[in-house]
């Protein structure tokens, strides 16, 4: 049962890996897309880097989600129009009581 702060709903973009100049890359240009419910998008940080003039945004945040949710690290995540990776590891924490089991990931968004 989804908890009741838990009521945003963002796109996964999934892209396969392929084999460029010797390398794997992720093929975004053929990425696939699925919905997932049930979310919260908490504010951690933003940055913005000067040189006379704002020269680079950053914008972190944090994904929280249902336990069973299809979100893997790699993925990006689209949400209220913007585009963040996901950065580092997507954890699924399984509730000590049974109640509250979830999975969240760090989001990560730059601008310049």
């Amino acid at each position: 049962m989804p908890l009741s702060f838990m009521r945003e709903t963002v796109t996964v973009l999934r892209a396969p890996l392929i084999m460029k100049n010797g390398q794997q890359t992720r093929d975004w240009e053929n990425a696939a897309s699925h919905s997932v419910a049930n979310c919260q998008v908490i504010a951690q940080a933003t940055t913005r880097d000067f040189d006379g003039r704002v020269t680079n945004v950053t914008d972190r945040r944090t994904l929280r989600t249902m336990y069973d949710a299809d979100i893997q690290p790699g993925d990006r995540i689209v949400w209220n129009g913007s585009t963040y990776e996901i950065d580092g590891e997507v954890f699924h924490t399984p509730s000590p009581t049974g109640r509250i089991s979830s999975t969240r990931c760090s989001l990560v968004r730059w601008e310049g």
